[in-house]
């Protein structure tokens, strides 16, 4: 049991942070095209794309999605506290405990006249402070998600009760908050050098044998959805690298690194590209191997069976490789035939090891697709590392076809289209991978049990009745389909001081504790 919970949190903890990286294939995009607008090469092409006006539209393109990069840690801190909770005041309540954090870290050094390492201070939001980078914004979204789970159903004594509730969140992650930075005032000095020392370690002592058990490992956490606490680090944080733009601005993380140098190289040619190290080689399985993958499950494909599986490995190969999306094909393995899954984490990791045996960078802002290859690689044209990834890609892709037809085969592996003739054709989810595993999405399952939320809720008429659900300071606001299903008299029973029903809605006075009764009816909905 202790296993199962302790996974589920790891689980959890991916999940989260999955949100502020799903933002980045939009933003990679936005930069990317910005990128095109400014590249001289293009312009040689496009003589318009050379006019004031596109000029403009390109540099706004590029600020606007460097903006994103910039304040990682700040998105990283809301974006946990929200999908951790469910609940946008704990987003909020996590956006003032990370402004409180930073401006209580710049005081203390401020006040102590402490001398910390330069490497360190600098500036999140505009507040002068010591910078922890996307660590500091981890932290403070999951410390507000804790608390937030911890005190949002508080009832205060009446005389402070307006503080019931959510509105007692924010104080309590402020205070939260104060500590932190103490504590990080005393401890981040140590850590973030270290940081910076194993940044360095990794910089100098980069080798295709780690750089292709970094990808093939990524790739065996995939399954868990733990791949986002692997790889984090190394993308968005000291450990992946750092760069100062030719702006000033400090950027870290192999992905970001890569894309600030590509950016600046279009302005200075002598910039040298350091970054996209480790994540070169992914483009190599995605874009190639993958769809040569799914054209090797169609040509096994039983005759009766190829229109079907057809229809669904185009739709996948084409998405992986457009996008960089492999969910659909990767858990396909997985579900039917987990050694071709093995066999492709392989040869990722073999990928992985020969770009970084010819020296090579390359990276993506989202997804390790045709979209981000083209607008950061191609397009900018840096180095020769495009091309050389188009000419590995089409050998992986022999691979791929020809290792995977021939187990597919060998061990007659039922993947799409080779199912028993009753069964359907079709490509499987990671919910039903993990389903199958047995392998929870969530930490616990709730049950509804006879409290008092419970029993308003039935006084309403029942969760079919609810078309709505809100509550101000007094008040317990409900949207219903039908009024006449409201009992009156229970409600008061249950603490209503007063009922006002109208055509389609009810207002109960519950007072002060009105927001919690609503969240505790929102978890039983």
């Amino acid at each position: 049991m202790v296993k199962r919970i302790s996974f589920d949190f790891f689980q959890r903890v991916g999940r989260s942070m999955m949100a502020v990286v799903l933002i980045l294939p939009l933003v990679s995009i936005l930069m990317g095209l910005g990128g095109v607008l400014l590249n001289p090469s293009v312009h040689d092409i496009l003589p318009f794309l050379g006019g004031h006006g596109w000029q403009v539209t390109g540099e706004l393109m590029q600020r606007s999605g460097q903006a994103v990069f910039n304040n990682l840690p700040v998105l990283f801190a809301v974006a946990i506290a929200i999908t951790w909770t469910g609940r946008g005041m704990a987003g909020f309540a996590s956006l003032i405990s990370f402004f409180i954090m930073h401006t209580v870290l710049g005081a203390l050094i401020d006040i102590t006249g402490t001398k910390v390492n330069e490497k360190l201070l600098g500036t999140e939001l505009g507040i002068k402070t010591m910078q922890t980078g996307v660590f500091g914004g981890i932290l403070i979204g999951f410390l507000t998600a804790y608390l937030y789970n911890k005190f949002h159903k508080a009832e205060l004594p009446d005389a402070i009760s307006l503080f019931s509730g959510e509105r007692l969140v924010p104080i309590v992650a402020s205070f939260g908050a104060i500590l932190v930075a103490v504590g990080l005032f005393f401890v981040w000095p140590v850590v973030g050098t270290g940081i910076f020392y194993l940044g360095g370690f990794v910089a100098t002592h980069t080798n295709p044998l780690i750089v292709g058990l970094y990808g093939g490992l990524e790739k065996l956490l995939i399954p868990f959805g733990l791949h986002h606490i692997y790889n984090t680090p190394l993308l968005f944080t000291e450990i992946g690298g750092t760069y100062q733009t030719l702006d000033g601005a400090r950027v870290v993380g192999d992905q970001n690194v890569y894309i600030a140098q590509v950016i600046d190289k279009l302005k200075d040619a002598g910039v040298h590209i350091t970054g996209g190290t480790y994540i070169a080689g992914k483009f190599i399985p995605v874009m190639f191997g993958l769809p040569a993958a799914a054209l090797a499950m169609y040509r096994t494909a039983k005759d009766s069976k190829k229109i079907k599986a057809k229809s669904l490995l185009i739709a996948a190969a084409f998405t992986a490789f457009l996008t960089g999306i492999t969910e659909p094909l990767e858990f396909t393995f997985l579900f039917v035939a987990p050694v071709l899954y093995v066999v492709h984490a392989i040869l990722t990791a073999i990928a992985f090891g020969l770009m970084n045996a010819l020296s090579l960078h390359a990276g993506y802002a989202g997804g390790a697709g045709l979209i981000d290859f083209v607008l950061f690689n191609g397009l900018p044209n840096q180095s020769n590392a495009w091309a050389v990834i188009l000419g590995l890609g089409l050998l992986f892709a022999v691979i791929y076809y020809f290792t995977f037809k021939l187990l597919i085969e060998k061990l007659d592996l039922k993947t799409p289209g080779r199912e028993d003739e009753t069964e359907e054709t079709k490509l499987f989810t990671k919910e039903e991978f993990r389903a199958k595993q047995g392998i929870s999405g969530n930490a616990s399952d709730q049950s509804a049990d006879d409290s008092r939320a419970v029993k308003i809720l039935a006084a309403l008429g029942g969760k079919e009745n609810i078309t709505k659900l809100d509550a101000c300071i007094t008040r317990l606001r409900v949207g219903v389909k039908d009024v006449g299903k409201v009992d009156d008299a229970k409600l008061k029973r249950l603490g209503a001081a007063g009922v006002l029903k109208l055509d389609d809605g009810v207002q109960a006075v519950y007072g002060t504790k009105s927001s919690v009764i609503k969240d505790e009816i929102e978890d039983i909905l």
